[in-house]
């Protein structure tokens, strides 16, 4: 019987069982077990795509932060207004809801493995890229005449997506106080400050 292909589309399907059971019984917990059962395989097939949890848990972080990162880039197409590109990033950075998936387990991957060598660069790699985005749109809202900034833009860069993180940590941690809805209008009042442009909204 010829083995089974190892294909993008499985290797997606197992690293969304595992953004599921991270978020479900937590990054300390997670089984090689639970990823199966919520991807619907085996745990040979798990480990025929993955060496171990180690290096599932890896992948999953890595293929994380390029989803979280795309999925802003993403929200920024045929977007020509510096004003509309500045909402779009608050919007797409911040949690839907505390059950997201993606986040939670971004978040408990990183301090599980607080400190490893494989995560620190990801880390940084996906802050600046972050930070690089803002940068742009409130560049671009500079040229455009559309903001008068009340800093220099990597400082405001920075705290946008600083921002953004602590909001995301009490979202998940299900602070009511700080809704995903109360944290958009709260990191859009802090763009209406810091640009002079009060007109910023979400359209949505």
């Amino acid at each position: 019987m010829a083995s089974a292909k190892k294909t993008p589309e499985r290797r997606d399907q197992l690293i969304l069982a595992t953004l599921d059971a991270i978020r479900d019984r937590g990054i300390a917990n997670l089984r090689i077990q639970d990823v199966a059962e919520r991807a619907g395989v085996s745990t040979g097939t798990v480990h025929y795509h993955f060496n171990d949890l180690d290096q599932l848990i890896d992948d999953v972080y890595t293929w994380a932060c390029e989803r979280f990162y795309t999925t802003r880039l993403q929200a920024l197409a045929d977007i020509p207004d510096a004003r509309e590109q500045l909402a779009a990033l608050i919007d797409a950075g911040i949690p839907k809801s505390e059950d997201d998936a993606l986040v939670i387990a971004m978040h408990d991957i990183d301090l599980f493995r607080r400190g490893s060598a494989t995560m620190g660069p990801l880390l940084q790699a996906l802050y600046d890229r972050q930070v690089a985005l803002y940068f742009a749109a409130l560049q671009l809202g500079v040229a455009q005449g559309h903001f008068r900034l009340a800093g220099p833009i990597i400082d405001l860069a920075q705290n946008f997506v600083s921002l953004e993180d602590a909001y995301e940590l009490h979202i998940i941690s299900g602070n009511r106080s700080a809704s995903p809805r109360r944290a958009r209008e709260l990191v859009l009042g802090y763009a209406r400050i810091v640009t002079g442009c009060t007109e910023l909204s979400l359209h949505h």
